[in-house]
């Protein structure tokens, strides 16, 4: 019987075939908790800097929309970060700026990881033609799966940038259900930061009622959806 492959041998099996989608699959693991290590303190300095500006000023949207694209679509900070700072320090003001940015970071994301990826995902799964065929074989459901996967609270948003363009789900389909997918838990953390007294009292926000309940309600749908996606023939 063959012996199992760990995570890092097949880490190194990809880096093989393809060290950028490695390295890629790498920062976009990591940068994000770097970027949440500096960013909390970056906005604790400048919090009353960015508490008064101004959203009517056209200037002052348009910068905020490239910032947040920016962050989320190179993974240098997390989106559900970004949705409780903005709802904290800007207000319902911010949230279509923040939901749009939300899919141009995709597009962003999509776009920079297709280029580092090309065909490397099938390239990997050449040794598992089970797993391939598998993939193949549900092509035309693959919007489940970008529904679920950005319905997810646990998978990061920049990770599931890279798997779906190494998938090829088309960046119609991506922006169409990933939109969707998204915006359940992007209205609850932008909102859990309005509630906030304080910074660190918004991305530890408990004051919605049932926060925790309707996580766990997220991650439990979405897990069932990406089982079912997988299982169902």
């Amino acid at each position: 019987m063959e012996k199992k492959r760990g995570i890092f041998k097949e880490f190194q099996s990809a880096y093989r075939i393809n060290p950028a989608v490695a390295l890629g699959l790498l920062w976009v693991s990591v940068m994000p908790s770097v970027g949440s290590l500096t960013g909390v303190p970056l906005a604790v300095n400048y919090s009353q800097f960015l508490q008064d500006l101004d959203f009517s000023i056209p200037l002052v949207g348009l910068v905020y929309l490239v910032s947040v694209t920016l962050l989320m679509g190179f993974a240098l900070m997390p989106t559900t970060l970004l949705a409780v700072l903005s709802g904290f320090f800007f207000g319902m003001e911010a949230f279509p700026l923040l939901f749009l940015g939300y899919n141009f970071a995709a597009v962003l994301g999509y776009a920079w990881g297709k280029r580092l990826g090309g065909e490397s995902l099938y390239l990997i799964l050449d040794k598992y033609p089970k797993a391939k065929n598998m993939i193949e074989s549900k092509r035309n459901r693959i919007g489940e799966l970008v529904f679920f996967g950005r319905l997810s609270p646990v998978i990061p948003f920049a990770v599931s940038n890279l798997l779906f363009s190494l998938l090829h789900v088309g960046l119609k389909k991506l922006l169409i259900f990933g939109s969707i997918g998204m915006l359940p838990r992007t209205i609850i953390t932008f909102w859990a930061g309005t509630l906030g007294s304080d910074i660190y009292g918004a991305i530890n926000q408990e004051g919605i009622s049932g926060k925790a309940w309707i996580f766990m309600g997220l991650l439990a749908l979405s897990f069932w959806g990406i089982w079912r996606f997988f299982k169902r023939k």
